[in-house]
């Protein structure tokens, strides 16, 4: 049977995987898994691609990966375990045609929303991007939570509300909302680098008046 061309791209990501790390366990499950996903519609090949690669580094790494992973009632892009638990987004920065003169601001609300709705499902929880995106993580969620402001959370809320109607993120929700750091995808090397949280936040200074 003839693949199409998304399984094929993720065929040759997998490929080059194991090139680079070896037969990894769990890497076929993985994909299998996102190859199902893209049937029912959920996914497209750009964000496979990332989620493939970043299960392969934790692989690697001694962790326990699923992709897709349903947990009370969500499911987030990457669960990992290995003594802790970590959720990871992954995050393209792909802006619908309709925001194309609003973009910073949208992908900024995206990423909100993104934080406050998965970051509890896990002990840790990173935003993964591609090394040519810098995600525009509101300054409020890169805080400590206990020094976030009431101010700031439901500022948060109005701008997640701006463009996502979305009933199950809260006040509350957002006041417990974390973000760790920041895994950075290169794709054609496989490489990932993870910034910390303050270590991005000293990324996000330096562009902040661009």
């Amino acid at each position: 049977m003839k693949r199409d061309n998304y399984t094929k791209d993720l065929h040759n990501i997998k490929y080059r995987i194991i090139s680079n790390y070896g037969n990894l366990p769990q890497i076929d499950e993985i994909y299998k898994r996102l190859i199902d996903f893209h049937k029912l519609g959920f996914v497209n090949i750009t964000h496979s691609a990332l989620e493939l690669i970043v299960a392969a580094y934790l692989i690697k790494e001694g962790f326990k990966v699923s992709v897709e992973h349903e947990s009370n009632g969500k499911i987030i892009d990457v669960y990992a375990i290995k003594g802790i638990d970590v959720g990871i987004e992954v995050e393209t920065g792909f802006v619908p045609p309709s925001f194309a003169g609003k973009q910073e601001d949208f992908l900024m609300s995206r990423m909100a929303l993104k934080i406050a709705r998965y970051s509890n499902l896990a002990s840790q929880f990173y935003i993964a991007v591609p090394s040519y995106y810098i995600p525009p993580v509101p300054v409020e969620l890169l805080k400590d939570k206990e020094k976030r402001s009431e101010d700031e959370i439901r500022y948060l809320m109005r701008l997640i509300r701006k463009y996502h109607n979305s009933l199950d993120v809260n006040l509350l929700s957002l006041k417990s909302a974390k973000i760790d750091g920041i895994i950075i995808i290169n794709t054609t090397d496989l490489k990932l680098k993870i910034f910390d949280y303050e270590d991005f936040l000293k990324i996000k200074k330096y562009y902040s008046d661009i």
